[in-house]
């Protein structure tokens, strides 16, 4: 299979066999989105580069015990969302920006960017104070585009 059409669950599957290079391409595959999901999570960058590399060492290290039939991306989420509950179980954080990015009007007008600007700091606010559980949910669904069922 050449680099264009490898997915997930394929490279997985090499990385079962004890392959690093599949495993590398993961790592690059998810190397913003995961970060930034822990980032969100825990509200310290320099302890969301560790989880991350913690929830990569755990992929190599729990290689054997993915199921095939299972979505890599759920699997490698539900790696660091554990990773962020022990950590937060350990010493409780306070959450970070959830990295909203700022609206911007359609029609251009100054008001209703400040009213945008507005809107979405309320939001990500009111998101970080959720329970880590319903917080959870809530990136994963809105800023990460997970299902539900994922």
């Amino acid at each position: 299979m050449n680099g264009r059409t490898e997915s997930d669950e394929w490279l997985m599957g090499q990385v079962r066999r004890g392959r690093r290079e599949p495993l590398e391409k993961l790592v690059r595959r998810y190397a913003s989105s995961l970060l930034t999901f822990i980032h969100r999570m825990t509200g310290d960058l320099h302890a969301s580069e560790e989880l991350f590399q913690e929830a990569f060492l755990r992929v190599w290290t729990k290689r054997a015990q993915y199921q095939l039939e299972r979505p890599f991306r759920s699997w490698l989420f539900a790696i660091a969302a554990n990773l962020c509950r022990a950590r937060h179980r350990q010493r409780p954080i306070a959450p970070a920006s959830l990295g909203a990015q700022n609206p911007v009007s359609s029609d251009g007008s100054p008001i209703q960017a400040a009213i945008a600007v507005e809107t979405s700091r309320l939001v990500e606010t009111a998101v970080g104070t959720l329970p880590d559980q319903q917080r959870l949910a809530v990136v994963l669904r809105v800023w990460n585009g997970l299902s539900y069922s994922e």
